[in-house]
């Protein structure tokens, strides 16, 4: 049963979540190794069940919570601490700031496509084939990863941050005009039906 050993494996269950606290505790890359790829032999068809249970994606309401709380850090990072950092001199703070943020924003991206977001090494390239912003996104974080000026890597990060704003108001996530990320979680928030999972909302 080496395919269910697999699933095992990334989900530490012995059968599909079934609750909002199962499918919180699974990181998207352990999700992503669960479903990518072709099945090519399943003569019980137990493995397949399985992953189609998966491949139908998040329940709404973790997929919400996993948005809002990314809205929080990339608005934090990329909008707020890294010119903040660098005027305080804190290299450490500013050059993470960009990579938690470049992260964040491509996390972003396949929560919007209902795509489980990949191990880090194929994080950037993966997410060039997603429809909605995949290939501007890609495009925007390779010219901020390649900029040395760091007011055009902030008026980037900015970028991208508006094109993510955009991108929740076009979705119907959240109604708030404002490009700072961080004034769309609570909007976002409150559209989860749960009332335990929309109680908190955290980084």
């Amino acid at each position: 049963m080496p395919h269910r050993r697999l699933l095992q494996r990334f989900t530490g269950l012995d059968r599909p979540p079934r609750t909002l606290p199962e499918w919180l505790r699974i990181p998207d890359q352990n999700l992503a190794v669960c479903t990518n790829g072709r099945v090519f032999s399943d003569p019980l068809g137990e493995f397949t069940r399985w992953r189609l249970a998966l491949l139908a994606y998040y329940p709404e309401d973790i997929r919400l919570k996993k948005i809002a709380s990314l809205c929080i850090t990339i608005a934090q990072t990329g909008q707020y601490n890294f010119l903040r950092s660098l005027k305080r001199r804190e290299i450490f703070s500013a050059s993470y700031s960009v990579m938690k943020f470049c992260a964040d924003a491509l996390g972003l991206v396949f929560l919007l496509n209902r795509r489980y977001a990949p191990f880090y090494k194929w994080l950037h390239r993966a997410v060039r084939d997603l429809p909605a912003l995949g290939a501007e996104v890609y495009q925007q974080i390779s010219a901020l990863l390649a900029e040395e000026d760091t007011g055009r890597r902030a008026d980037v990060m900015e970028s991208v941050s508006v094109l993510l704003a955009g991108a929740l108001r076009e979705q119907g996530l959240s109604d708030s005009d404002s490009e700072f990320l961080l004034d769309h979680a609570p909007r976002v928030q409150a559209n989860i039906t749960d009332a335990r999972l929309r109680q908190h909302l955290s980084a």
